[in-house]
């Protein structure tokens, strides 16, 4: 049965590196009609904080990335979190040292430096001497007898470590560049390479699939796998994702907690979407794919070996889209949401007249933040003190349209609508005798401050009358 894992740290907030991880996985598992574990790998317990494991259950449910086995949902193979593993990884660091594929080490931090000073004198790489791997008996009980605290190291013997990447190919490594590596700290406390060896075969993981930065630990868990008798799950590394300037995405570039992502308006569908798309590429090339659509196409072999560049413009592109997928009452329902937790108001407009705003303001939105900025332009009487909106409304036919505009408001009689908009604007259009900018400019600056904005036919009634007349009215008194 294929088994697949996603094992964060709860060390830090899930970023888009991470949940690409997760999400691959997921497409995957779910692809495959498998499973998906949850591992918590808090081995660093100075680092590891329980409200950042908190953070990724409540992102990865906001998320949709659904798994079947975790910490908080129990399973056949648990426990999930390595914390509560520590006498399984020391029944196997036993069996290692009992069968003399591990030894303890009693090297100093002071003497593994000075090695490492040596290798860089001699412009070599450095790799461990392998000095406590043959200690004498009476050698090592001194050591004892001292209070030395031992690491301990994995006996690495020379041979080539072979093995099929599912997206790089075949992966050949000399052991004789490894050497021997530590693989538990002096209290006994795993390392991460150890721990996640293990219980990725404890748990039957089938695939490894995981960031082409885990791609020189393979080499080194498939040593301790077959030292212990297992059989090594199959690989598949995801090659990097980059900054805008193409170095390693970081927060100095771009790299974003989920959580943050969230408060700026994204919809987790356009971002589960978007990541899919850095590094993998569907057989029919859209762009624009909901969930299911994602599992139904999701391969392994269509998986780049180059790395991906996080373009924000095309997160918003994807964004709007899936914005503009959204049923009203789910747009609605989200937007209302995300601007009570802003605390914005909507002044004195009616509750129909929030929907129609909300509504008309929707398709100039890249992410559900950007309501708060229009809001504020719409519900606020606009700056008129640009160059460009002093002359537009200065002009002749600035001062035409936006009087014939007012009189044909007027004579309407009635409150505005969007159905009404459209025979105000064919009259409008035959008194002035104008189009195009010159008609439709001097009404967006009067009514927004700005030449960009909502479809006019949304606009107005979202205002309402009343508004409409008294910025039509003020912009021409201002000039």
């Amino acid at each position: 049965m294929i088994r697949v894992r996603f094992a964060p740290s709860p060390t830090g907030l899930l970023h888009q590196g991470n949940v690409r991880t997760a999400l691959f996985n997921f497409l995957f598992s779910r692809h495959q009609n498998g499973r998906l574990i949850l591992r918590i790998e808090d081995t660093d317990q100075e680092r590891s904080e329980k409200s950042f494991e908190e953070s990724i259950y409540r992102d990865l449910q906001w998320l949709g990335i659904e798994y079947d086995e975790g910490p908080d949902k129990g399973g056949e193979y648990g426990p999930y979190r390595q914390s509560e593993r520590h006498d399984i990884y020391k029944k196997y660091l036993n069996q290692l040292t009992e069968s003399g594929r591990a030894y303890p080490c009693y090297c100093s931090t002071e003497d593994l430096e000075n090695e490492r000073r040596k290798a860089m004198a001699g412009n070599q790489a450095y790799r461990y001497s392998g000095k406590c791997r043959e200690l004498k008996p009476e050698d090592r009980q001194a050591k004892i007898d001292q209070g030395v605290a031992p690491t301990y190291r994995f006996k690495v013997d020379r041979e080539i470590v072979k093995f099929n990447d599912l997206v790089y190919g075949e992966k050949v490594f000399d052991t004789a560049t490894i050497g021997d590596f530590v693989i538990a700290r002096s209290n006994d406390l795993p390392l991460y390479l150890f721990a996640c060896a293990i219980d990725d075969c404890l748990m039957k993981v089938s695939h490894i699939i995981r960031g082409e930065d885990g791609m020189s630990n393979a080499p080194r868990q498939i040593l301790i796998m077959r030292a212990l008798g297992f059989e090594p799950p199959q690989f598949a590394h995801l090659p990097l994702i980059l900054g805008p300037d193409h170095s390693l995405l970081s927060k100095r570039n771009g790299s974003t907690p989920v959580s943050e992502l969230d408060g700026k308006g994204y919809l987790p569908q356009a971002i589960l979407n978007y990541l899919a798309l850095l590094g993998w590429s569907p057989p029919d090339n859209k762009e624009v794919l909901e969930l299911t659509a994602l599992v139904e196409k999701f391969d392994l072999g269509r998986v780049a070996r180059s790395s991906a560049v996080f373009d924000w413009d095309k997160l918003n592109f994807i964004n709007q889209v899936h914005l503009r997928k959204l049923s009203d009452e789910s747009y609605l329902a989200q937007a209302k949401q995300l601007l009570e937790r802003e605390r914005v108001s909507f002044g004195d407009l009616t509750p129909d007249q929030v929907d129609h705003t909300l509504l008309a303001l929707r398709p100039n939105l890249k992410t559900l933040g950007d309501l708060k900025m229009w809001l504020t332009l719409l519900l606020s009487d606009p700056a008129l003190s640009s160059v460009e909106a002093q002359e537009t409304l200065r002009a002749p036919d600035g001062k035409k349209v936006l009087q014939a505009l007012a009189s044909l408001i007027q004579e309407h009689g009635e409150e505005l609508s969007e159905e009404s908009f459209h025979p105000i604007s064919e009259e409008l259009k035959k008194k002035t005798k104008l189009k195009g900018k010159k008609l439709f400019w001097p009404i967006r600056f009067a009514l927004t401050g700005s030449a960009e904005g909502p479809e006019l036919a949304a606009l107005l009634p979202a205002l309402g009358k009343a508004k409409v007349l008294g910025r039509i009215q003020r912009a021409l008194e201002s000039v």
